[in-house]
């Protein structure tokens, strides 16, 4: 199915979704974005994602945006497309200007959103666990902040393709994991499910969010916390969570196996009780 393109206000054809040299998302990464899925005609957690795209333009000086006008732009991009299984990218630039870092308050925002058929990624990712790697974590300090600055995520991204795997699990220079280089890690150890505590090193996954509410829901007990990379090595599972991805085991990391080197059974559980969620369109917060 043709891309279905939001520009600035309209529905543009793939030739005329034109944006000018002098954007600040282009010069300096100085934009925001949002990834947002559907499915069978319907998009997933839309008012999630818009709760966290306005934190986002909120932090960095971009609180004037509308996220209602937003939503609305999102809906009629959808709604164009026609495409029930759908991946939404959303991505608001400060605007257009003569290159200075520094800005002013009064520009107008670039606007633009694009809708996809998602079909062909799911098919890469049905598979019964995923390798990884283990790389640095370069970011920046404010990862809470969903910007498009991810220089550091696709090299490190790259690096775990050309290795056959992937995904790459970051590990501070304190020496302990905060994430994947486009999900949120999460990992069991004696039955309980762990992951990294919320701020300036992690973004507040929206699936991580679905975890945490259904790990609650199951009775599963749940611990935030930072774990070195030796410790998180010793995991008895580990497992990645994203809007694309969902749930997926981690049965490899650095070419050694994960556990039983097979996806464990609270994995399992959770992609299980995650599908159910989304067929019963179970995704207003809590």
């Amino acid at each position: 199915m043709p891309e279905t393109i939001y520009l600035n206000g309209r529905l543009v054809p793939p030739e005329e979704a034109l944006i000018p040299i002098n954007d600040r998302g282009f010069l300096f990464g100085d934009a925001v974005y949002e990834v947002i899925r559907s499915y069978e005609g319907r998009l997933w957690a839309l008012e999630r994602h818009l709760s966290r795209l306005a934190q986002s333009l909120a932090a960095v000086d971009m609180g004037h945006v509308d996220t209602d006008e937003i939503g609305a732009a999102i809906r009629e991009t959808y709604a164009a497309s026609t495409i029930p299984d759908a991946v939404v990218y959303v991505h608001i630039s400060r605007g257009v200007a003569p290159r200075s870092h520094a800005y002013s308050r009064d520009l107008q925002p670039t606007v633009l959103i694009t809708v996809r058929d998602i079909s062909p990624r799911v098919s890469r990712m049905a598979s019964p666990g995923v390798a990884a790697i283990v790389e640095p974590d370069l970011r920046w300090r404010r990862c809470d902040i969903k910007s498009t600055c991810l220089l550091p995520n696709v090299l490190a991204h790259t690096r775990a393709r050309n290795a056959g795997a992937d995904e790459a699990i970051l590990v501070h220079p304190d020496g302990y994991v905060t994430e994947g280089a486009s999900t949120s890690v999460f990992w069991v150890r004696g039955g309980r499910l762990c992951t990294v505590p919320l701020g300036g090193e992690v973004l507040p996954g929206i699936t991580r969010g679905f975890i945490l509410e259904i790990a609650q829901d199951e009775g599963l007990p749940v611990v935030e916390e930072r774990i070195s990379l030796d410790e998180f090595r010793k995991a008895d599972e580990m497992l990645l969570a994203g809007t694309t991805i969902e749930v997926c085991p981690i049965i490899s990391l650095g070419g050694e196996p994960v556990g039983s080197g097979q996806a464990g059974p609270i994995a399992l559980q959770l992609q299980k009780a995650f599908r159910a969620r989304v067929q019963a369109a179970d995704d207003a917060a809590r």
